[in-house]
């Protein structure tokens, strides 16, 4: 853990991390004295940058050049000075009105919140789903589709809804089609994965009908619901607008940027471990286990018992003061939104 520093050197750090958060460019000492109005003499303030630089929080690309922060000097700025309750309203109010118009599923709500962190930060919105383990079954839908094919549909909570193709031993009846359907409605409706996987097994392990070749499909279906990583159900919104916040020429961390984005089992650890901590969290680059460069902002909403996590992804020079309370302010908005407290 980083040891605290002094209020002067606390300072400082936030002189020249506010000015590359402005900017993106390192500060030199005079220009940081006419531009923050600092009174302490010439020698004095030099001394607290060769002091920041000492303890790792800044650095400069050579010896005449200005003071630029690093990720650890961004992570102590965050974690120790930043004083979020205290920023300043930009028009948080503004979102609940966006919520408001939002209608349809659980997969629509979040989406939308992925776009509207999107629009508002001019960065990377991110939004996963909950788990479909921790989701309660609301309906089940047997569908015949031939002589011995049938379309089992399981939606959950929210909406969400997942389908699979199955082909029967034998043919099957319409009448069976509407009374198997009937009895497995009966039998999960209300149960997550888990408790289905475990009510079906047992059926199937007492009873011997003209259920079980179906129940058996079902039981394949949610063990591999239970058993699957979910890697997928990362809503991503504005890739190209955090290739256009870094305002490089080098080509190459365009490709990286890319490569982020479109990594689903990376992004999905980051909040994941938002959903199990239950609290909102800042990543600042590697310090944080995110790449070199980059951080996310990320906050966790819930449904019912069941928790997801949105966030914003961009640079490590993005604007924390803002995009902090905006990140926890859309996550109250979504949980109000995902268990209808806000209605139309």
């Amino acid at each position: 853990m980083t040891q605290p520093i002094s209020p002067r050197n606390e300072a400082f750090l936030s002189f020249v991390v506010d000015h590359f958060i402005e900017t993106g460019s390192p500060i030199g000492s005079s220009t940081l004295i006419s531009k923050y109005n600092i009174k302490w003499s010439p020698a004095t303030v030099r001394q607290e940058l060769n002091s920041l630089m000492e303890a790792g929080f800044l650095a400069q690309s050579h010896v005449s050049s200005g003071r630029f922060p690093t990720e650890k000097g961004i992570n102590y700025y965050v974690e120790n000075i930043l004083n979020v309750e205290n920023s300043p309203d930009f028009g948080l109010q503004f979102l609940e009105n966006k919520y408001e118009g939002i209608d349809g599923t659980l997969d629509h709500v979040i989406s939308a919140a992925s776009s509207i962190l999107s629009d508002f930060t001019k960065l990377a919105g991110l939004a996963m789903l909950p788990q479909r383990n921790t989701l309660r079954v609301k309906s089940t839908k047997l569908i015949k589709m031939g002589e011995r094919e049938c379309l089992i549909f399981l939606v959950f909570e929210g909406g969400l809804t997942e389908k699979t193709y199955i082909r029967l031993a034998k043919p099957i009846r319409d009448s069976q089609v509407e009374r198997i359907g009937g009895y497995l409605n009966r039998l999960i409706l209300g149960l997550t994965i888990e408790q289905v996987r475990k009510v079906v097994l047992e059926k199937i392990k007492r009873t011997t009908t003209e259920y079980n070749e179906i129940l058996e499909k079902v039981l394949r279906i949610s063990s591999e619901l239970f058993e699957k990583e979910r890697k997928a159900g990362i809503f991503i919104e504005g890739k190209i607008s955090v290739i256009e916040s870094l305002n490089f020429g080098d080509s190459s961390l365009y490709k990286t940027i890319i490569e982020i984005l479109e990594d689903q089992e990376l992004l999905s650890n980051f909040l994941k471990s938002v959903v199990k901590d239950g609290h909102s969290k800042v990543f600042i680059g590697s310090e944080k286990g995110m790449p070199r460069g980059f951080s996310l902002v990320a906050a966790p909403y819930y449904k019912g018992n069941s928790y997801g996590s949105l966030g914003v992804f961009g640079p490590t020079r993005m604007n924390y003061s803002k995009i902090i309370p905006l990140v926890n302010y859309t996550a109250k908005m979504v949980t109000k939104r995902v268990n209808g407290e806000i209605t139309e």
